[in-house]
Order: C-alpha cells, then structure tokens, then sequence
C-alpha cells in the first residue's frame, strides 16, 4: 500500500509574507477493499481525533428523497450492534475518555470521538463495530422515529430553521437540496425498516467511506490498527447516484412563512455553483465581505449605521455540484421592508465598485488565521483533511483553496457578484409574523509552558504563557462585574455598557474599531457575563501591540455616545425576547427566578425588560469607571509571544488605568426555609419542557466539583436518564442535567424536552431517576466514566490559545489563582463515591425540587 505525503508548505506572499502555514503532514493509504484512511501525527497534547467519513448524505437518499434516511441512519448507529448495546456504545466510549457525536449533512455523514490518543483503537474498534455491524432493530427503529419526530418540532419551533428550510426549497426547484437534511415529517413517516436498511446496505460501503485520524499517534501503529478493524469489510458494488441538475432561474421568487415570532427572519438568496467551481473561492470572500464580523458591509450599513437590524450574515454553501448565496438579518417586523431595500443596496455597490484593497487584504488574512485556529485542535485538523479528501481528493486542498484566495482582486470579486447576485433571479424568503415582502424591488499530555505573573504598579495583574506552537496569539482582559455589581433598577447595564464600548473611543469610530482587527485577520471580543467585563483580541504573531493599544483605547477612552445607547438596548431587548421564544430557556429562567428569590442571580447577566429601558449613558459610564481598574483586573496572553516584550506593551498601553480596587465577591447562602414551588407555563410551541431544579453551591464551595461530575454523569449519551427515559421508555429527545455554578452561590437543574402527551409520565420518571441519585449518588462504574470523561474535556479545552487566555484570566481573578487549571485533575480524581453520595443527598433530595413545565397553548 503506496504511502502519499502531503507538501510541506505554504505561505501567504503579498498581504501576509511572514505568516506560513505550517506542514500538514498527513499520510493516506487505500485498503484492499477500497477504503482510504488518513493519518496525521500531532504529539503537542495526548489526545487524538478518530472520524469515518461517509459519502452519503440527504442528496443521495434517491426514491426517498427528502425522507431524512441519511439522518435516521446517523441515529440508528448509536442504537446498538450485534455485539454492543446502546449502553455498552456509550459507556464504553466515556469509560476510555471519549467524547462521541456524528453528524449528517447534504453530502456526508461522519462520526467522530475526540479523547485519549493512548485509546485510539479502542475508540476505532467502537466505530467501526457501528458503521460496520448496527442491528437496525425494528422496535428500536419505531422508538428512534420518535426522538426524530420530536427534533422535527423543535425545528419547527425555530425561526432560524425555518428560514433555512425555506431558503432551500425556494431556491431549488428540482436538485435535492431543496430538501432539509433531516426530511419532511409527511414522507419521514413512511419510512420501514427495510428503506433505512436498504440505505446502508448502498452506501455504508468501504468503497465509499473513509477515516480520519489525526492526535497523538503513531502513523505504522494507526493503520495497522485500522487494517486489523476494518480491513476484512467487505468491498461491495457501488454505483453513484445521478442527481438532477438545477435549471438556471430566470425569475425573482418571493416565499414567507407565518411564525409566532415577535422578529422577522429576512433572506435574500441567489443559485450559485458548488464547492467545486472555479468561482468558490471568490464568492467565498464576497460573502465574507458581506456578513462576517462587525465591519463587514450588511452590519455596518443595516446595523450600525441605519439600526435596522439586530444581526446581519452572509454565506456560500451547499454541494459539490450547486449551492446558494445567502444574506441573511433579524429585525423588527416594520424594518423588514427598509432591510431588504438596504440588503440590495449593499450588494449593489458591491457590483459597481467591488471591494477596496483593504477589505480585500482583510479577507484574506482572516482565511488565513482561520485555517490557522482550524489545526489548534486535532478535531479541527481531522475536520480539514476530512473536507478537503471529500471534496478534491487531495490532502492539500486547503492549501490550493488559500492560494486561489490570495490571488483574487477587486475586479474578481465584483465580477462574481455581477455574474450571481441578479436582481431577476433573486429568491427573496422571510419568516415571522405576517409581513409580504415586495417582490418589486428584487433584485495537556505535555507539560503547559509556565505562566509567568508580574504585577504592575498601578495594581493589574499580566500573565503571559509562551506557546510557539503556532504563530497565533489571545489576549483577554477581565473585570470583576457582572450580576452580583448591578441591581433591579440597573440589571443589564455590564453587558450594555460593553457594547456601548465598541461604539467608538475619543480617537477611534465604531467603523474603524470593527476593522482594525479584522482588517489583518484578527478578532476583537468585547463582552460581558454574569460576573465580568471580558476584552480581548484573537490575532497573529506581530499583531499585539496594535490589538493591546485598541483594546487599551475602549478601556481607557470610551466615547459612549448617546444615540447608540438606544440601539444597544433594543438589541438587548431582542435578545429577551428571543429567549421567550425557546421553552427551554423559558423553563430555565423560571426556575433560576424561584430558585435566587430576593438574591442578585434571580437575574441574567441580560436584565431585565424594565431595568434596560431604564438605563442611561451616566448608568454605563458609572459601571465602567467603578470596574474597568487596575486592581480589579487581570491581563492574560497565551501565544507565540516573550514574556518580557508583553509586559512592556502592556505597561506602555495600560500604565496610566486608575489603581482602584477589587469588587469583593458576595457570598449568598440559601434560604433552607424557604418551600420550593412549581410552576406551569403555555406556550405557542409544539414541544413541552420540564425544568427540576434545586438550590446548590458556588464555585467556591468544594463541593461544587463533585455536582460538576453529577452533571457529566447525568448529561451525556452513556447516562442514566438518557438511557432510562430516551432510550428506554421513549419519552424525550432530549435529556440531561446542568450545574450553575457562580460566585457565591448556584443551582443545579434537570431538564427534559417531551411529547406534551407524556409530560407527566416524564416528570414522574426524571423525579424517580433524581431520588435514587439522591439517596445512592453514583455507582462506581458512573464516577469512574463521568472522572474520564471529564479529563478529557479538561484536556480539549486546552487546544487553543484563548481558550487558555480565559481560563487563567478567569481563575486569577476570581481568587482560585490562574494554576488552578492545572490542579483540577488531581482535586477530580480525589473525588469519591463517598463525596458523590453525600453531595447527592444534601442538594438533590426531591422535596426541594423546584418544577417548571411548559406546555403548549391549549386549544
């Protein structure tokens, strides 16, 4: 079996020459019987990603087309083989540190465990005993068309998904992506056995599938493990499907879809070719142009400067053969009109000027970085190769796809957008209350490098951990803040405030802060939580002294002008109002009010209706000037940086913030008086919703990480409640548990998404499960999974640079100290079934329950 290497790299010449990406480095073999497997050696964490990629996706599912077989088979893999369990699957991938999932789309199916690398077979042999050997049992089947059936409702309980089906049906007439990938519920039903069989029987082929492998291995190792696994697979006849090519559109289409939504959903959407047309790239950009990030065109233009919008979004997608060109935005039903005259207008000028050299070096340069944070993680690495191979073949085609980015101009990207975005064949598609668009106007295995902490002398702390693994570098900055600094009268104000931040500084516009980073494909992050101001940046290796002196600008020299408070806030509103229209979310928020009666976290780090319309700029400037000081915040920089040349940059940029003084944390305890309630809410939905909620720990309180392992005990697929109430009794889609753990105080809750027919015999379950969890805690064998399953998600959570900026940042601040990170597994394994059992009993005991149920309205 001929080895064939990767090349060994790239650049980005003109707009970035000193950036490279680095060597991919991958090998790919093909087995006797057909079978293609690519290894990639990665030995900078002990971990490894394992993904069977399968040919086979919604498009391919022929006379039953628009069924959503690829999707039920993808549910049906996890349902148990000849000689697995459903239970035996999960819990055997948990009890080896796994973290499994799959998922379909139009052209592909792939299942994946990211874990240990030291594991790697073990994960490959539970993968390929499911591609390979599932039961496909009818009864399981009858009880898995269910849980399908229930995600079909949530679906149609989405805006979001709504607009997104609809783009597709609109836009095609005849190629079957005009279908959504997990089908039409009226054809799903029809569906036996012996079709979903029939599927696999056709495309879950070695012939047609391929694996992925990228970690912490041994290449000679690897695929000899996957030649003892699934050499013997037997090759099978496989003919491709002929799918039916799309007519070329010669007219405007216009589609609205009535939502009990109080925001409409606006689309504007043009037939386009696949991925594998000359043109992709291009339009790639244009719609990078377009819709990503705070300076692109729609955001600026709807958003920023006319504020008739609340988000805006544009993409190309779809499959190899044909796709869609979408623009997308959110806004009040009275804008949706103006939106969709401003959306045309943007694209308009597109078309008669095409982009400046800056916008077109930003884009570029953000390709860049992106491709670069894509190969921090091993998952991000499988993913790329996995697309590329699909797509090309060739296991540089990220490299080829960047040089075809490097080498458009203006003239290429203004091109593309006179050649699709015609006004004549523009699909024009809305979801939301009833409003006609006019169709008129159309158109760590190693060790972590060591932190170094220093303190400056006005107070703030800096850490800095050198990584030169990749030439990428995160800042974050955190202020003590949030929930517990607010009150009822100003609830809300951190996060608008925040916003308010990027609005422009005394030297800089909100345009030119958008763009700064994003010019030189970087990010900026500006937010708030429950407990802090977080700004940050994401850039590459000689960008942070230009990122450090913009974030030390918003800090420093705010301008908070008055007219985009009003915008601010009415996004804030609508993001509340978006919260109503989950039931979910609106069980949650129930039970957490009950739950913290009289206590700051009977509030969300949004407010509430009352107190955002309440708030006014001297409100923000006061949150900002008591938080944003030297000594209640903390600087952490991971990247390929020197410590030495960090600190004097952020003396240089920060030397002159005001010394202040550290927010004291609060401490609430529980109110052990107070009688739990209940409550039952009706919404328009079709689903309903129980929340089971109980009055918990903070962070603080050691016994907040023996709830944490309650929590990834109850919460993934190997779990009792998944298992008893999903897979068992049939009587969810979804299931699981959350901790809340906060500053001085938290909750922990259960949650299940049912028929409304059987609410309460799922409450009568979860209640029943909740009580033996109570008075037996954890079996062995359930701690002993939750603990591996935990590390290794401790583990994935050190992969990037930002995602380590935070948690040192987070941890320092908070008082655990930024090493803290470092010391949780010990503190987890120390953990025991004792623990469990006595945590389990002091907090979950049934009587102090706190229910919420949603339901639909009744008729």
């Amino acid at each position: 079996m001929p080895v064939r290497p990767s090349s060994k790299r790239a650049t980005l010449s003109k707009t970035s020459p000193s950036i490279e990406i680095p060597p991919i480095n991958a090998k790919v073999r093909s087995l006797d019987n057909g079978l293609e497997v690519i290894i990639r050696e990665d030995h900078q964490h002990p971990l490894v990603s394992v993904q069977i990629w399968v040919k086979a996706g919604s498009i391919h599912e022929e006379k039953w087309t628009g069924a959503g077989l690829a999707h039920c088979v993808e549910h049906m893999l996890f349902k148990g083989t000849w000689k697995r369990s459903p239970s035996d699957i999960s819990q055997g991938i948990q009890n080896l540190g796994g973290y499994v999932n799959a998922y379909t789309t139009f052209n592909r199916t792939v299942y994946w465990i990211d874990g240990l690398a030291e594991h790697t077979e073990g994960y490959l042999d539970i993968l390929a005993d499911m591609v390979r050997n599932s039961r496909f049992d009818a009864a399981d089947l009858e009880k898995e068309q269910e849980v399908i059936r229930r995600e079909m409702a949530m679906g149609n309980d989405d805006p979001s998904g709504a607009l997104q089906h609809l783009v597709q049906s609109t836009s095609f007439r005849q190629h079957p992506l005009r279908h959504p990938i997990i089908g039409h519920r009226a054809v799903f039903d029809q569906v036996s056995r012996d079709d979903v069989y029939g599927f696999v029987q056709r495309q879950y082929v070695p012939n047609n599938c391929f694996i992925v492998i990228a970690g912490a291995v041994d290449t000679e190792v690897t695929f000899a493990a996957v030649e003892k696994l699934l050499g013997d697979w037997q090759r099978r006849p496989f003919e491709p499907i002929l799918l039916p090519q799309e007519p070329k559109q010669v007219g405007a289409r216009v589609t609205h879809k009535n939502f009990a939504t109080e925001l409409t959903h606006l689309a504007l959407g043009w037939q386009i070719p696949g991925d594998g047309h000359e043109d992709k790239p291009a339009l790639d950009v244009l719609a990078f142009l377009l819709g990503a990030g705070r300076s692109s065109r729609l955001n600026q233009e709807l958003r920023e400067r006319r504020s008739i919008a609340y988000s805006t979004w544009a993409g190309a997608w779809g499959a190899q053969e044909c796709g869609v060109f979408n623009t997308e935005v959110e806004c009040d039903p009275a804008n949706t009109e103006a939106c969709h005259q401003s959306m045309l207008e943007v694209v308009k000028a597109l078309q008669i000027k095409g982009p400046t050299k800056d916008e077109l070096s930003k884009a570029v340069r953000a390709t860049l970085s992106g491709q670069l944070r894509t190969l921090s993680s091993t998952k991000g690495q499988a993913a790329s190769l996995g697309h590329g191979w699909l797509a090309t073949g060739s296991l540089d085609h990220s490299r080829h796809y960047l040089a075809k980015i490097r080498a458009l101009t203006p003239n290429d990207i203004r091109a593309v957008a006179q050649k699709y975005l015609l006004s004549e064949a523009c699909n024009v598609v809305s979801v939301g209350p009833p409003q006609p668009v006019s169709a008129t106007a159309t158109a760590a295995g190693r060790q972590q490098e060591s932190t170094q902490r220093f303190i400056l002398k006005n107070g703030l702390t800096l850490l800095v951990q050198e990584n030169a693994r990749l030439p990428l570098v995160s800042i974050r900055t955190s202020f003590l803040a949030g929930v517990t600094a607010e009150t009822d009268a100003n609830a809300g104000v951190t996060q608008i405030s925040a916003a308010l931040l990027l609005k422009g500084t005394k030297s800089r516009t909100a345009a030119q802060i958008a763009a700064e980073l994003e010019n030189r494909g970087g990010s900026l992050q500006c937010h708030a939580d429950a407990h802090r101001y977080v700004l940050g940046a994401d850039v590459v290796c000689g960008d942070e002294a230009q990122a450090f002196q913009l974030i030390a600008d918003l800090i420093l020299q705010p301008s908070l002008p008055a007219a985009q408070l009003i915008e601010v806030k009415k996004r804030q509103l609508a993001t509340l109002q978006e919260e109503k229209e989950d039931p979910l979310t609106v069980a949650m928020r129930c039970a957490r009010r009950e739950i913290f009666t009289g206590e700051p976290f009977a509030r969300t780090a949004l407010g509430t209706e009352t107190s955002i319309k309440a708030i006014k700029v001297d409100d923000c400037r006061r949150m900002l000037k008591d938080s944003l000081q030297a000594q209640n915040g903390i600087i952490s920089v991971v990247g390929d940086v020197k410590a030495a040349g960090v600190r004097k940059l952020v003396e240089a940029s920060f030397g002159k913030m005001a010394r202040g003084q550290k927010r004291e944390i609060a401490h609430f305890p529980a109110n052990k008086k107070r009688k739990p309630v209940s409550h039952a809410l009706e919404m328009e939905k079709e689903q309903a919703v129980l929340v089971i909620g109980f009055r918990s720990v903070g962070l603080h309180d050691p016994d907040s990480l023996a709830l944490a392992l309650i929590d990834e005990a109850c919460s993934d697929m190997g779990s009792r409640l998944f298992n008893r109430i999903r897979e068992e009794l049939g009587l969810a889609y979804y299931v699981g548990a959350q901790q809340f753990a906060a500053l001085g105080a938290g909750a922990f809750y259960f949650y299940v998404g049912t028929d409304p027919k059987k609410v309460d015999l799922a409450l009568q379950e979860m209640l029943t499960q909740i009580q033996d969890l109570a008075e037996n805690g954890l079996t062995a064998a359930e701690l002993q999974r939750a603990k591996t399953a935990w590390k290794s998600s401790w583990l994935r959570s050190q992969q990037g640079n930002g995602g380590l900026a935070d948690a040192y940042g987070w941890n320092e601040i908070n008082g655990k100290g930024h090493d803290y990170l470092q010391k949780l597994p010990e503190i987890m394994a120390a953990i025991s079934d004792k623990d469990i059992r006595r945590v389990a009993k002091a907090y979950l005991c049934k009587e102090r329950a706190y229910i919420v149920r949603v339901e639909p309205q009744k008729k």
